[in-house]
């Protein structure tokens, strides 16, 4: 088996796939982890901060979601998607955290309460390239607009990159029901925004 190193440099030249690392960790090796969590850590923190304001519970989402991913290594199977598995399993610590601050029963009316809110950061270079600064504020106010499951389908999409499946699974939704909603929602942007919005979709992996 391919020795990992040291596990910064991969955080840099990306040597090994996602995958390749997660069956690295599974077999107990710890620079896996490492490698993982300097990887996606960004990634999920900007994913944390559209659903929630309050850094210190999204970084203590992200610790606990990787300590446990720690301790169950056993358990998993082959992740094809360790994007989308962290993703997923990170919004589900931070609403059921959300939950239990408010003290309020867990239930799938109070699973759709969540606030989320669009931002750009690295993730976006691509779009914030193509348009002014005032335009970007533009696209941004349209965007958090738009009805909650609609934002976060189009971020999930466009933004975090993953595939129509993926989305649908982290929105508890159908895959039909996500490309509606998606199409809805790229709709409503399309009138004020058609360079913006032909660019997502020329540069979409679909």
């Amino acid at each position: 088996m391919e020795d990992l190193g040291d596990h910064k440099e991969h955080k840099n030249c990306k040597i090994l796939k996602s995958e390749e690392v997660w069956n690295h960790f599974r077999q107990d090796n710890a620079k896996a982890l490492g490698i993982l969590y300097d990887r996606y850590v960004d990634d999920l923190y900007h994913y944390g901060q559209r659903i929630t304001k309050d850094q210190e519970l999204i970084k203590d989402c992200i610790q606990d979601l990787f300590v446990d991913i720690w301790e169950k290594r056993k358990k998993f199977p082959e992740v094809h998607s360790m994007k989308f598995y962290l993703f997923k399993g990170l919004k589900r610590k931070i609403i059921r955290k959300l939950i239990r601050n408010r003290k309020l029963p867990i239930d799938k009316n109070i699973l759709e309460e969540y606030n989320f809110e669009i931002i750009f950061s690295c993730e976006s270079e691509l779009i914030t390239r193509q348009i002014s600064e005032h335009q970007q504020k533009q696209l941004l106010q349209s965007l958090n607009k738009l009805p909650r499951r609609q934002k976060e389908a189009i971020t999930l999409k466009f933004l975090d990159e993953f595939s129509y499946k993926e989305v649908a699974a982290i929105l508890s939704m159908s895959v039909k029901s996500t490309y509606h909603l998606i199409y809805r929602a790229l709709g409503k942007l399309k009138e004020n925004f058609p360079k913006v919005i032909t660019f997502i979709l020329l540069n979409s992996p679909f």
